[in-house]
């Protein structure tokens, strides 16, 4: 046999829904996310992505938690993903994006760091080795505080609505949902999802 022939692998019913059971944790909605989305949360290869990140922002869409660290969920506007809705969610690789989003630190800066400079020279100026530390903590759990109040960003995890309740379908990165990348976005749904969903899908053009 070619070793590099493609292997199959079959996935009757109950194993597919044992499957989105493990990746869920043993939660009531295992039926409502979609096989694409289970692998995702099974998926143990990168270090930084957190699966409980995500099933925190599903439990808060059920009402099963009464609260949420990243911004509010909203609908696209625009198709091909109209009429879906994405929700933040939040990880370990996504900290130091927030903290950056909180000094503007991928532009010119805010007022706010320069008001934060400004104290750290008032406070410290005579002893230089106190900035390191003082700056450091500030910028980064000051920073990372503050903005959680706010609301942390993150990558998505896209749902649809359906007759009272939620589908999960997969995650993606701000990167997809721009609208130039939709189509491509559209289509990792619908390859992903559509088998198990097809009512989620009729109002395609």
């Amino acid at each position: 046999m070619n070793s590099l022939e493609p292997v199959t692998v079959s996935l009757d019913k109950e194993l597919i829904a044992r499957l989105k059971t493990e990746a869920v944790r043993g939660k009531p909605y295992a039926e409502r996310i979609s096989i694409a989305l289970a692998f995702r949360l099974l998926n143990s290869s990168n270090p930084r992505f957190d699966p409980f990140s995500v099933l925190d922002e599903i439990d808060y869409l059920e009402g099963i938690r009464s609260s949420s660290r990243t911004k509010k969920e909203s609908q696209f506007r625009k198709p091909p993903l109209y009429p879906f809705w994405h929700k933040h969610f939040f990880s370990a690789q996504h900290l130091l994006k927030n903290i950056g989003i909180r000094w503007n630190l991928g532009g010119d800066g805010n007022k706010d760091l320069d008001n934060l400079l400004r104290e750290v020279a008032e406070q410290h100026g005579d002893d230089p080795d106190a900035w390191p530390n003082h700056l450091t903590h500030q910028l980064v759990i000051g920073g990372f505080t503050e903005r959680s109040e706010r609301g942390l960003t993150g990558d998505w995890l896209i749902y649809a609505k359906c007759e009272g309740q939620n589908y999960y379908l997969d995650l993606a990165t701000h990167e997809e949902g721009l609208q130039d990348e939709a189509d491509s976005l559209f289509n990792k749904l619908k390859n992903g999802s559509k088998a198990e969903f097809p009512f989620l899908f009729q109002e395609e053009t």
